[in-house]
């Protein structure tokens, strides 16, 4: 790559909790809105002066390097395949050191967000500082790892680490957590070390405890797709407008559907009636069917009868309820 890149996209891991979604595709080109998740990310950051991208692709990486030599927007797209084995979070970056800038970000290739990539650049421009880590609040962490924060500061992960001044963890539901999404110095990746690594346990156990980490606190819009009830409903707040998208997401739809909710591919085949919708291109719904609340991917035909919150996929179809 002639040009450092500005945005390593992970787009390797397995999407084990989303199968069998994931058998035939990987987690971050299943669609939303008829669209690879992964056009989403990109879009957000295209938008923000971004152009030199490394992805890195290990569970059916073809598709990634098919989805890569044919990016969305005016990029310069790098693709590391990590054969025979998976690198993990930290081994990717690892990998890719030489074709990463002074100072990068980390982006998760199926998360929705409006995280402010400027943002978190700024926050590794002290000296002292090595990364960046976007926090998102939820109200009800579940078993998600709480961090905590002091003075724009990382002062603790879990139980993994922390700094000498670091607060207990409360008791109570709510939070902030890793989004998935930082940035990190490039002379910063001399702590991690070759082969699988989690940047997590390479790198943050390390440069939490020495006050390296600083926090971007991000109180917008922040979506994960981990498991298909999670994955539907993106693609439903998606629908619905419930969070803005970085370019017009019914740029290629037939028009008569979106009276009844629905977004309808202008090369789908639809006869069948529709509520609250998404059929994809070259898809096909006949007339003895009903859909409500149903994701259709593209190239798929789905089965007569009435249908609600299912997802028609490639490998066939998924009820939700």
């Amino acid at each position: 790559m002639s040009t450092p890149a500005s945005v390593f996209l992970l787009a390797a891991g397995f999407g084990t909790r989303l199968r069998p979604l994931t058998n035939h595709r990987p987690k971050p080109l299943l669609p939303l809105l008829g669209r690879p998740m992964v056009d989403f990310a990109v879009g957000h950051l295209y938008n923000h002066g971004h152009r030199n991208f490394v992805v890195n692709a290990h569970h059916l990486w073809e598709k990634v390097q098919e989805w890569a030599h044919n990016p969305p927007f005016d990029i310069d797209v790098a693709v590391q395949i990590e054969l025979p084995d998976i690198l993990g979070t930290g081994g990717g970056l690892k990998a890719a050191e030489e074709d990463l800038a002074e100072v990068f970000l980390i982006w998760n290739g199926d998360i929705f967000s409006d995280i402010d990539p400027k943002s978190l650049l700024d926050g590794c421009a002290e000296s002292e500082t090595n990364a960046c880590m976007a926090l998102n609040h939820s109200d009800n962490l579940g078993k998600t790892t709480r961090l905590m924060h002091k003075d724009h500061q990382v002062t603790r992960i879990g139980t993994l680490c922390q700094t000498n001044d670091a607060e207990n963890l409360p008791t109570t539901d709510d939070g902030w957590h890793f989004s998935g999404i930082h940035a990190i110095k490039r002379s910063a990746l001399s702590d991690v070390g070759d082969g699988f690594q989690c940047i997590v346990q390479s790198g943050y156990t390390k440069w939490v405890p020495e006050r390296k980490v600083s926090a971007h606190l991000h109180q917008g819009f922040w979506v994960d797709t981990g498991t298909p009830i999670e994955y539907w409903r993106a693609n439903m707040a998606a629908l619905r407008g419930e969070f803005p998208l970085p370019f017009d997401g019914w740029a290629e739809t037939n028009q008569e559907h979106k009276a009844n909710g629905s977004w309808v591919h202008q090369t789908a085949k639809v006869e069948g009636t529709l509520n609250e919708s998404i059929v994809g291109a070259n898809a096909t719904v006949p007339t003895d069917c009903t859909l409500s609340e149903c994701i259709v991917w593209d190239g798929v035909t789905v089965p007569s009868g009435n249908h609600s919150k299912c997802i028609f996929f490639d490998g066939g179809v998924l009820p939700l309820e």
